[in-house]
């Protein structure tokens, strides 16, 4: 299974661009597939006023009626910058919320952005003392974050994507945010010891009509498909046996 103009400055011109013009609601329905089995794995993001919310929900259904067994919710806000005599639009990381149940328990999580204090503060609900209470941690100096549950659109809003595609394969870098912090070290191995990661990525060709993206984090590779528009298709994470693809399509060879 499973901000503050300094740090999100992105010079790609000198005119004011609003990151969120094309964007497309979607809704889309997948097969989620790890070491464990195979899951109904729902994904949607739309705009809401001025900011992207990205949800995901994970259900066993091997077992009859549909169980939940993790959820996700991710915001992040469309904010300006001031670049030298103009402004630049971006898209910025804000709050989330995460929950799974793990052996039948339920651990929760929530992450909240101080711009005042350049920090994020986490919440956590569980079982486990150690998995308890608030912390606060300090945004690193960096230009581009993005959950990792909404990266493909925070990529895509923050024209890294467009970059990379431009660059050909050039890796373009950014500071990942585990939104599924601390439990995510449950649920994937040798990752996620830190709530900001680095990570980059890069445009890796086109395969059957869909643009294929490499993210690299704490040395693992994932596998991003995307359409034209730069819409999620498909993702691999290969080293950690998960793929989420369209149902029928999970087994399809990824070179």
């Amino acid at each position: 299974m499973k901000f503050i103009a300094p740090l999100f400055l992105f010079i790609l011109g000198c005119t004011l661009k609003n990151p969120s013009q094309n964007f497309k609601e979607d809704h889309s329905i997948y097969n989620y597939l790890d070491s464990t089995g195979t899951y109904k794995f729902i994904r949607e993001s739309k705009k809401v006023s001025n900011k992207i919310v990205t949800r995901q929900q994970m259900m066993d259904e091997k077992k009859g009626s549909p169980k939940l067994i993790e959820k996700s919710i991710t915001v992040s806000r469309i904010g300006s910058i001031k670049n030298k005599s103009s402004r630049l639009l971006i898209l910025r990381p804000e709050a989330s919320e995460y929950t799974v149940w793990l052996e039948g328990k339920k651990y929760s999580s929530r992450l909240e952005l101080n711009t005042r204090e350049k920090t994020m503060k986490l919440m956590m609900e569980s079982p486990e003392r150690r998995w308890q209470g608030t912390s606060e941690f300090s945004v690193p100096k960096g230009r581009y974050f993005c959950f990792f549950n909404q990266l493909t659109e925070c990529l895509r809003l923050n024209f890294l994507l467009s970059r990379a595609l431009e660059q050909k394969s050039r890796n373009i870098n950014f500071y990942l945010i585990w939104d599924s912090y601390p439990y995510v070290q449950e649920i994937f191995s040798q990752v996620g010891t830190k709530l900001f990661t680095p990570a980059s990525v890069k445009y890796d060709g086109t395969i059957n009509g869909l643009l294929r993206f490499i993210v690299e984090v704490e040395g693992q590779v994932v596998v991003y498909q995307l359409n034209r528009s730069f819409h999620f298709i498909k993702m691999a994470w290969i080293s950690q046996g998960t793929t989420i693809a369209p149902p029928g399509e999970e087994n399809h060879d990824e070179d």
